[in-house]
């Protein structure tokens, strides 16, 4: 009769492993060995709805990066650009992310905020938690 007893003992044990695993899957984030690098460029034009006055491009220096994790609405962190326009988010683990920035906007639509215009950029981080290339964001700008 002890033995039937031990069985019982160890089925509510069972039990809380399979509730509490699958909670243990890590989501996208922080706490992981994976980077993202970017670059932020500049693109000066006269007209910002129209291409072809364009100036010149340079590097965005000081600009706001950010990046969404997984599928988060709001964003959960930031970064700065350094002085040739690059950026990184270090520490991320195996998932999905969103990087952004905000442009002057092009489309000379008039209900939309001049200064809001997202450009973004999706990266997977795969299981290696290797360097992922956002690649270059541009955004555009008047000249000054």
């Amino acid at each position: 009769m002890k033995r039937v007893f031990s069985s019982f003992r160890l089925i509510p044990s069972l039990l809380m492993i399979l509730v509490f695993l699958p909670g243990c899957r890590k989501e996208p984030g922080e706490g992981g060995r994976g980077t993202i690098r970017g670059k932020v460029m500049r693109e000066i034009r006269l007209v910002l709805s129209n291409p072809s006055t364009v100036q010149y491009t340079t590097h965005a220096a000081d600009q706001d990066v950010y990046i969404i994790y997984g599928d988060h609405i709001s964003p959960d962190d930031r970064v700065w650009t350094n002085y040739k326009g690059e950026f990184e988010f270090m520490n991320l683990r195996e998932g999905s992310y969103t990087v952004y920035v905000y442009s002057r906007d092009t489309t000379g639509i008039p209900t939309v905020d001049p200064d809001r215009m997202v450009i973004k950029r999706e990266v997977e981080i795969g299981r290696r938690e290797g360097d992922e290339d956002a690649g270059t964001l541009l955004i555009f700008d008047l000249p000054e």
